[in-house]
């Protein structure tokens, strides 16, 4: 990953800083910035957790875990071959252990309510469960390139945070409660409900003959999904151009588990209270709000203002009567 250059001062003898060579190198820094990262100083209104009830709350950590797990772990340097040929090197993530001795165990005592649940309503709680138990361990940014739930991606060697153990990237964090849900049998892989998980996601590539190639070098990564793989599952429901406002009637469209973005950068609708807000992992939205969930209109407009911006939906339309 491009990482920035001194622009005062060159490392090297004799070298002179042109104003060409100024506007080629701002140029450049412009244009490397991954899609994941916050370039944009506007916020948006947000719900500070505290604030309102969430269903699932978030058990106070013990001593040995807020130790155990921390954003300043260092990862996992490791390897692996694939196509028999191609050995790809770098940094695993072991989401996969928060998962399995934080995550489960707040969720057990609340799985039969979630089943209960119109699906709307149950990604709904997970998403903020998702989100919250992240922020409460590992920061209000916990962006990692190659980052998700159940540690499917290729081991990492550069971009934001590669090195690191724990955290997840936008796409990583948007299917995190899809990923529950399919794991706990709260949505059947077999349907179209669950294909923002990697379970609903192998099922569809299986029935319609798409080739998985999120991974490095366009390689499979066990049906982890990826911002390309986002940008065209589901159903679209509307699309917000570049530099537009979502009106009225495109906000009232907005259910509990629609993947908000475009390929390259993705987050997820939650319902508070009754109004549509947004949450992301990365982005141009909530890193600049302090990590909170930010409201939907306000959050698309920022969002729209880099390109359209399409709110797409894989779950039942939630209507109350």
């Amino acid at each position: 990953m491009f990482r920035g250059t001194d622009l005062h001062q060159s490392r090297i003898p004799g070298y002179i800083m042109t104003p060409y060579r100024l506007v080629l190198i701002i140029t450049l820094t412009i244009f490397f910035i991954p899609s994941c990262t916050n370039r944009n100083d506007d916020t948006a209104p947000t719900k500070e957790y505290d604030t309102f009830h969430r269903i699932i709350p978030i058990p106070e950590p013990t001593e040995e875990n807020r130790i155990m797990f921390t954003a300043s772990v260092d990862g996992i340097k490791d390897s692996l071959i694939k196509n028999d040929t191609l050995v790809l090197r770098g940094y695993t993530t072991r989401n996969k252990d928060f998962f399995d001795r934080v995550i489960v165990p707040a969720l057990m005592p609340h799985i039969d309510t979630l089943r209960g649940m119109h699906p709307a309503e149950m990604i709904n709680a997970l998403t903020l469960f998702s989100h919250e138990i992240f922020r409460v361990y590992f920061g209000k940014d916990f962006y990692r390139w190659g980052g998700d739930i159940f540690d499917l991606d290729d081991p990492q060697e550069r971009s934001i945070r590669h090195e690191y153990r724990y955290g997840l990237d936008c796409s990583g964090f948007a299917s995190m409660p899809y990923e529950i849900a399919a794991h706990f049998e709260l949505l059947d892989p077999s349907t179209g409900a669950a294909v923002f998980s990697s379970k609903g996601f192998e099922r569809y590539c299986t029935e319609h003959s798409v080739r998985d190639r999120g991974g490095r070098n366009e390689t499979s990564n066990r049906f982890r999904l990826d911002t390309d793989d986002l940008h065209r599952l589901g159903r679209e429901i509307f699309t917000v151009p570049k530099g537009g406002t979502p009106d009225d009637k495109q906000i009232a469209l907005i259910q509990a588990g629609d993947i908000i973005g475009r390929d390259g950068h993705f987050g997820i609708a939650v319902m508070i209270e009754g109004e549509a807000n947004y949450l992301e992992s990365g982005g141009w939205v909530v890193p600049a709000a302090g990590g909170f969930p930010c409201r939907a209109r306000e959050s698309l407009t920022i969002f729209a203002k880099n390109g359209p911006v399409t709110v797409r939906r894989s779950l039942p339309d939630y209507r109350i009567d």
